[in-house]
């Protein structure tokens, strides 16, 4: 376990979390040095607050005196810092030690779950931040009322998203744990939901004896959480939902809005207030419900949580509105990486009654070939979709027999009589949409690679981009289309 030191270097520093973790360490007066693979604004920040920074892996980045050597999973043996550090025998770490240590030192809230974790930390921040709680904070996305992803605060409070992806959360402790659902991910590092959730249980078996379970009894993959939990760890756990009539928290006679919601909450039966959210979505209800059940159970001033709530906008790349183009469309960029999360999202802009475009760009192939026909229904609620190559992340696509063909293929037999179109290039989709706009509709860009380029050069040449009625649409110039398909006519709402 990470222990008293002064100085740290961090090889893959310019990800959100790594740097993160290195900035609430530089607020702590640390000396902190680290590397990647090219320059970005968020090495740029950390360099500006008086971390040493380099764009790219030498081994003569590593400062003389360096105690501890921090990883995360991307990292591979072979990065030639790592191997320098073998070397001069200087501890190499996981990046979950250092959340290991942040959590040991206070009170810690933890949120963790298949989705939405950031979303609720983020929402948990602000609620701490409102409450004068002075939180320190490391959490996956940037907060931009917070200006930040991370702060070192005073009080005695951490917020901390708990990334399950890699099975590190296994070494954590914390006094809070939320839980906000289960499903099948991340099968680069499971077998599949049994070892998630063996995973998830280490975890709570890591609390202390009266540490706080907040858990989404309405997903089925915590109601089997739940079947295994020890007994003495059953009297901890307080249930949240909207149709578990027996959860200890309850959203009631909820109002699904354009840019928000609204909803009562009761406690055991009693209601406790009326609250009001900044952002839509049903997903995003359970993400609040889940703060408040955390909120009341430590004794925080609802009135003021409801407050936060009510001026919370968002985290980026989460239903983000990038900019707008003629004919009144609206370019959206969000971080959906998972079939759940791509439904949740597409039911999330059909509120606004307007035509969906849904630009998807699958997120590792280890996932696409185990939820291929999940991900190919997922898309029901888009009115046109449009697929890119599989982003690979750290992958090898030799290892699988998954191809982005086969995604069309299944996504165009599951959404018959639709625009299912597919373009290996970024470029080549930005040119396709300016040239065939729909009026006032929403363009989504979903996915967790580089697929967030897309909304930026979409924006960046709006100038160029009229809306046309349908008659006037270009055909698109579809790269692979194994099943001949015939775009119908588009409603324009």
């Amino acid at each position: 376990m990470l222990e008293s030191f002064d100085k740290i270097h961090f090889i893959g520093i310019g990800g959100i979390g790594m740097s993160g973790l290195a900035r609430i360490l530089l607020s702590q007066g640390k000396q902190v040095s680290g590397s990647d693979i090219k320059m970005n604004p968020l090495l740029e920040e950390l360099s500006a607050n008086g971390a040493k920074v380099y764009p790219h892996h030498d081994p003569s980045h590593l400062p003389a005196g360096t105690e501890y050597v921090v990883v995360s999973t991307a990292i591979s043996e072979q990065n030639p810092e790592y191997i320098e550090a073998q070397q001069r025998n200087i501890p190499i770490i996981h990046r979950s030690e250092v959340l290991r240590y942040l959590l040991a030192n206070s009170r810690g809230i933890s949120v963790t779950g298949t989705h939405g974790k950031t979303t609720t930390s983020a929402l948990l921040s602000l609620i701490l931040v409102d409450q004068q709680l002075d939180p320190t904070i490391v959490i996956g996305g940037e907060i931009p009322q917070l200006g930040t992803n991370a702060r070192a605060g005073s009080g005695e409070f951490t917020v901390a998203e708990v990334d399950e992806s890699d099975q590190s959360l296994r070494r954590l402790s914390t006094e809070v744990a939320i839980v906000s659902n289960l499903e099948v991910d991340h099968l680069d590092h499971y077998h599949g939901l049994d070892e998630i959730i063996e995973a998830v249980l280490e975890f709570i078996s890591n609390m202390p004896a009266q540490g706080k379970i907040i858990v989404n009894t309405d997903d089925a993959g915590n109601r089997l959480l739940l079947e295994r939990l020890p007994q003495e760890r059953l009297q901890n756990v307080i249930s949240f939902g909207l149709t578990d009539t027996n959860a200890d928290y309850r959203a009631v006679n909820p109002q699904l809005l354009i840019a928000g919601s609204s909803f009562d909450v009761e406690y055991k039966g009693t209601n406790i207030g009326h609250f009001e959210l900044g952002i839509p979505g049903t997903h995003n209800i359970y993400n609040a419900l889940s703060t408040i059940a955390c909120a009341h159970s430590l004794n925080f001033k609802l009135p003021q949580v409801a407050e936060s709530l009510k001026s919370y906008c968002g985290v980026k790349r989460r239903f983000q509105l990038i900019g707008e183009l003629a004919g009144d469309v609206k370019v959206i960029d969000d971080y959906g990486h998972h079939p759940s999360e791509i439904i949740a999202t597409l039911s999330t802009a059909r509120l606004q009654n307007r035509p969906v475009t849904a630009v998807f760009q699958p997120h590792r192939y280890s996932r696409t070939q185990a939820l291929l026909q999940d991900f190919a229904k997922s898309f029901e609620q888009a009115d046109r979709i449009i697929l890119t190559d599989i982003y690979a992340a750290s992958e090898n696509p030799a290892d699988f027999t998954v191809s982005i063909q086969q995604l069309v293929e299944a996504t165009q037999l599951k959404n018959p009589g639709k625009e299912v179109l597919y373009f290996s290039k970024l470029e080549d989709i930005r040119n396709y949409l300016l040239q065939n706009l729909i009026p006032r509709e929403l363009i989504l860009t979903i996915g967790a690679g580089n697929i967030t380029e897309l909304s930026r050069l979409l924006v960046g040449n709006s100038r160029k981009a009229e809306a046309k009625p349908d008659n006037e649409k270009q055909e698109a110039k579809i790269v692979y289309a194994p099943v001949a398909v015939t775009p119908t006519q588009r409603q324009v709402v």
